[in-house]
């Protein structure tokens, strides 16, 4: 498919750092926990799970977990060095994946942005959750100052010509594929769900949801980004939400 990073692995060794993988997976954990209260009974998909670190990490949490992506080598690596006994892992797109169970949880974390269309994305998100099914859903914004898979300020903002030279000139890359949203724009494509935003709770409570490495728990730093982020919300770099499917 045109545009579509199927050898994202290769592109970014953190796909492959225990440490960074797990810490990801803590703060998604501790977002479910949250909302839901007990977890260890739910069934759920992964959907670019790449090298299954996380998925693994899931897997002493939740019931079972299926982790899927088009990255076939970093499948392979998953089935090689991060499968538990509740854990399945294919290497497949997601309008192309059929299973037999209802998920109760999807986690679908920094992913539209990679995928030739997100729309189709989504609806097969709900398509595959049960009725009153959740998807984890965290989001980059289009207007993050620094884009993060390039630390290059603006990127995201700009018509993909003038990126694709940015990223020339760079030297960074030729070709600049995420497709990131604005706020608004990612309300548009998760209108089909009932959205409970986990954003400001999580900027107010670090500690809770295991984000003291970001954000400073205590002090005025801290006061500080509780204040910007609900004044300039619109600027904040990723948005964590529960998507509820009803029914």
């Amino acid at each position: 498919m045109v545009n579509y990073q199927e050898d994202y692995s290769s592109l970014q060794p953190l796909m492959f750092s225990e440490e960074s993988r797990a810490n990801k997976a803590r703060k998604t954990v501790a977002v479910l926990k949250d909302y839901f209260g007990q977890i260890d009974d739910k069934i759920v998909l992964e959907i670019g799970c790449s090298t299954g670190i996380i998925t693994n990490y899931f897997a002493d949490y939740f019931l079972k977990i299926d982790g899927i992506d088009i990255d076939k080598k970093a499948i392979e690596y998953a089935n090689l060095n991060n499968k538990k006994n509740n854990v399945l892992f294919q290497a497949v797109p997601i309008e192309e994946f059929e299973s037999s169970k209802n998920y109760d949880v999807i986690v679908c974390s920094h992913v539209y942005e990679h995928v030739p269309d997100s729309r189709v994305l989504l609806d097969n998100i709900y398509r595959l959750l049960k009725p009153e099914g959740v998807c984890y859903f965290a989001a980059g914004n289009k207007f993050q100052p620094m884009e993060p898979h390039y630390k290059l300020l603006f990127l995201s903002y700009f018509p993909k010509s003038i990126s694709n030279l940015y990223l020339k000139i760079t030297k960074k890359g030729d070709f600049y594929y995420e497709n990131h949203l604005s706020l608004r724009n990612l309300k548009k494509l998760v209108s089909k769900f009932v959205i409970i935003d986990y954003t400001l709770k999580i900027i107010n409570e670090p500690s809770k949801f295991y984000l003291e490495d970001m954000i400073r728990t205590k002090g005025i730093i801290h006061k500080l980004i509780k204040l910007f982020a609900r004044v300039f919300f619109f600027f904040i770099p990723t948005y964590i939400w529960i998507l509820k499917k009803e029914d």
